[in-house]
């Protein structure tokens, strides 16, 4: 996911070092190379007039640094580029022949644009650093069978395209938040000389010991949004508490550079009803991608990417990576056929398996099986509590009858007429309940066909439905 510069100068590069020498006292409007170095970005930054000025800043600095290792280079090429002197005189002040002034001219600015590449390398790793701490620490070590929406994900980000409110949707623990980290990673990676911010919306985190916190900070309301917003984008920018003259503010941003914005955990409609027009507005041409429990479907100019579960062959593949890291060789070195009720039990949601591995410290997998089937044990509960009970409280009663009808498919799910027949529900009532539990990521409407959609739900879902919603009931 990742693009990496070649370790030396090409010599494109070496030859725009040559250009930028030359055009040492050229007029400042006129452009020039090493325009689009991190390096000359910084110079304009710091307060350079214009490109050239940038340049030259740059160009001093090299000089310098050639000068602690390599005086005469950095003496000849400010005698040939800075200072204006021919030839022919240079040779004289060296007492060499002007054939010899050519070759060593050559070989100093080999050396400057090697040192130049250096430090345009310093620089950008630099930056990435620092646009890497604006986002949240990494919760994973590795994603498995995510490839391809990470893949399509960041051409979105990063391509011409017309979309740029980009929605990441599903249900709680599939991974949302690690797919949109693991893009914008790569997208600082690819274009390093981006703005990057990261605002969440979360309210509740599951750690991988069971527990449930509730955390403080308040609902993301359009005020805390742009706030956030202006302290990663605007440092330096007094906090302006007009929302209309903060956008506007934002926007200028966005049109000196190009700018990739998450905004994580929209998990209710009520939080995308409020802050989504604001979005809208700070979109074009930043770019914004969204994770959400709540699908955004109904929502015009939005480009949607659905997460759903790992199939069994990356789900294995995470236990196994997950218990070789967490030390647990018996699980990491068990059979797929081991494995299996795992994926029976939990199917493909990361953080139940990660919950799951944790476990397998002081407890036998046979046992964890039994709590997660059985909806028993205090970890177990919160699971279900973090990842259903919102959704859950929000569905009326023809939705919850289908949802509680859902495990009577199989799990490749069922077309319109199976539901019909199980439920005993109207073609439009069960259409009406499938598009709000769809919307929720309770149910996925699957299937290539223009014509034909199935209807299934997580082997996780499933569990749940037989077990602990009837004590929600």
């Amino acid at each position: 996911m990742t693009s990496r510069r070649p370790n030396a100068p090409s010599p494109h590069f070496r030859q725009q070092v040559y250009e930028a020498l030359k055009a040492w006292s050229a007029d400042p409007g006129a452009g020039g190379t090493l325009t689009e170095l991190r390096l000359t970005q910084q110079e304009l930054e710091a307060g350079a007039a214009n490109a050239r000025q940038a340049t030259n800043r740059v160009l001093l600095a090299g000089l310098k640094a050639l000068a602690s290792t390599y005086d005469r280079d950095a003496f000849l090429l400010r005698l040939r580029f800075l200072d204006g002197v021919q030839t022919h005189q240079v040779a004289n002040r060296f007492n060499a022949a002007e054939p010899s002034i050519y070759r060593w001219q050559s070989q100093a600015i080999d050396r400057l644009a090697a040192l130049l590449w250096q430090q345009e390398e310093e620089a950008i790793a630099q930056r990435i650093t620092s646009l890497e701490a604006r986002l949240e620490p990494a919760s994973y070590s590795q994603l498995f069978g995510v490839e391809a929406h990470q893949a399509l994900l960041l051409a979105q980000l990063l391509a011409p395209s017309p979309a740029h409110l980009i929605s990441i949707s599903g249900i709680g623990g599939i991974g949302k938040t690690s797919l949109a980290d693991s893009v914008l990673r790569a997208a600082i990676q690819r274009q390093p000389e981006a703005e990057v911010a990261w605002v969440s919306a979360r309210r509740q985190r599951f750690d991988l010991g069971g527990r449930l916190h509730s955390l403080s900070q308040p609902a993301l309301t359009v005020t805390a949004l742009l706030d956030a917003l202006m302290v990663q984008l605007l440092p330096g920018v007094p906090r302006i508490a007009e929302p209309g003259r903060a956008m506007a503010a934002l926007r200028a941003s966005f049109a000196r550079r190009p700018t990739l914005l998450a905004i994580d955990n929209l998990e209710t409609a009520a939080d995308v009803e409020e802050l989504l027009p604001v979005l809208r507005g700070l979109a074009n041409p930043a770019r914004i991608l969204l994770t959400t429990r709540h699908t955004l479907h109904g929502e015009p100019g939005i480009f949607h990417l659905n997460v759903t579960e790992l199939s069994e062959a990356d789900a294995l593949r995470l236990v196994r990576q997950e218990a070789t890291q967490r030390n647990l060789s018996e699980l990491a070195a068990a059979s797929d056929a081991e494995l299996h009720a795992v994926y029976q039990t939990v199917g493909g949601n990361p953080l139940a398996l990660r919950l799951l591995i944790g476990q397998n410290h002081v407890r036998s997998l046979a046992g964890i099986l039994n709590d997660l089937a059985a909806a028993r044990g205090a970890s177990v509960e919160n699971l279900y509590e973090y990842i259903y009970r919102a959704a859950w409280s929000r569905l009326n009663e023809l939705c919850r009858r289908v949802l509680l009808a859902m495990p009577l498919t199989p799990p490749s799910g069922g077309d319109l007429q199976q539901l019909m027949a199980i439920s005993g529900m109207t073609a439009g009532a069960l259409s009406d309940a499938l598009t709000e539990l769809v919307t929720l990521n309770l149910v996925d409407a699957r299937g290539q066909s223009l014509h034909q959609r199935r209807y299934a739900i997580h082997a996780l879902t499933r569990t749940f439905l037989l077990e602990q919603v009837a004590r929600w009931m």
